[in-house]
């Protein structure tokens, strides 16, 4: 029994003392935290449109109070109304950059069939928001003209005749009710090269990508203990040399294994990208991961003569394997599918996103566990062979 339970005191010391370092938290936990945020606070924008567009309303009419109030509704979109004077001041300074202004009359040639005009003042391109936004006033306008231009032409027709103004606006309210609910052309969106939520590959990405840069510390850890005599001073104590190793691919498998605790609860937590049975498959698969990451640090360690050559080849191989593994997305052509094919990126993220995205479970990813645990066994014989508790 000592020799299971040596090894693990001797990982959950490893764990301590690594829990114990601000900087080495900062890196792991926080750094990868920070930058899927900003990726995702980047990136997840979707078809959504966010920004304020400054009306002129000089018409205070019953016309353009419909089409504010539907601008209104838009997601995303504030308004602001401005008089005209304070517009123009505004432009001035460059405190804005465009302004849709309705004049006086507009609703009274709307409702009299008529084509009433949108004014757009801006400086300079208007800059992109205000481009955007002024489309949307443009648009929402257009649409709401057009439907009161409907009822007046409707009305002349039937003028003299037995139906009233009531009954007209009332059947084309309806039909325009109708034709909004199914409109006479639909879109359809394909997305092309990833999936549509694209949060379900980047979580693994970010996940994996500083799993292997946990290979550095791994790696340093073994050397500087190796330098500094602590290997040795183990080594003279009850713990054979194969304990001793034990212990130290459990520190590495216990680092790891604590990133991705903390790192999958809170994204699974804020995002709720998927429910607690993805959670648990997918934290599952991510130990395995862990355990070839310290398998991988391990055998740079050993292999390793000093500090230097244990970091240039754990960055060598961390970026190899982040970038041509497909980290934020996939590599499924030419070269770099070839090149793919060596990195453990590739088949865990892979994994961890059809898992995430719900179309597949742990079971359905057999090759890919093959994967993780072909680097953990390779990784581990290696060291083992290489393992040595004295510098030189």
């Amino acid at each position: 029994m000592s020799g299971l339970i040596r090894p693990l005191q001797l990982g959950l010391f490893e764990l301590r003392r690594y829990l114990a370092d601000r900087a080495a938290l900062a890196f792991g936990i926080a750094l990868p935290i920070a930058l899927f945020a900003l990726m995702y606070a980047t990136f997840s924008g979707g078809d959504s449109f966010n920004g304020t567009v400054h009306v002129v309303d000089s018409d205070a009419g019953p016309v353009t109070a419909d089409i504010l109030s539907r601008l209104g509704e838009t997601e995303g979109l504030s308004i602001e109304i401005l008089d005209r004077d304070d517009a123009v001041a505004k432009l001035d300074r460059s405190e804005i950059l465009s302004v849709a202004v309705f004049p006086s009359g507009f609703s009274r040639l709307a409702a009299a069939g008529e084509r009433p005009t949108v004014m757009v003042m801006r400086r300079g391109s208007g800059g992109q928001e205000g481009q955007i936004a002024t489309s949307l006033v443009r648009a929402t306008a257009q649409q709401v003209t057009a439907e009161h231009v409907a009822r007046s032409i409707v009305r002349k027709a039937l003028e003299g005749g037995t139906v009233t103004d009531a009954q007209v606006d009332a059947t084309v309210s309806r039909m325009l009710a109708m034709n909004a609910a199914e409109p006479p052309v639909g879109v359809e969106r394909r997305i092309l090269g990833g999936s549509d939520e694209f949060v379900d590959r980047m979580l693994p990405g970010i996940l994996v990508m500083f799993l292997l840069f946990a290979v550095i510390l791994a790696s340093q850890s073994t050397i500087e203990d190796r330098r500094i005599g602590t290997l040795e001073r183990l080594a003279t104590t009850q713990l054979t040399l194969s304990q001793l190793f034990a212990g130290k691919f459990l520190a590495g498998l216990f680092r790891a294994g604590f990133q991705v605790l903390v790192l999958l609860s809170l994204a699974f937590a804020v995002l709720q990208v998927a429910g607690p049975g993805q959670y648990l498959q997918v934290l599952v698969f991510a130990l395995l991961v862990s355990a070839a990451v310290s398998a991988i640090g391990l055998a740079i360690g050993a292999l390793a003569v000093n500090q230097e050559q244990a970091i240039w080849a754990s960055v060598v191989i961390s970026m190899f394997m982040a970038v041509f593994g497909g980290t934020f997305f996939p590599t499924s052509q030419g070269a770099l599918e070839i090149l793919s094919r060596f990195t453990l990126n590739r088949y865990a993220i892979d994994a961890m996103d059809g898992m995430i995205s719900g179309g597949e479970s742990l079971v359905n990813q057999g090759p890919e566990a093959a994967v993780m645990a072909g680097f953990t066994v390779v990784g581990i014989t290696i060291a083992r062979v290489f393992f040595r508790t004295t510098p030189g």
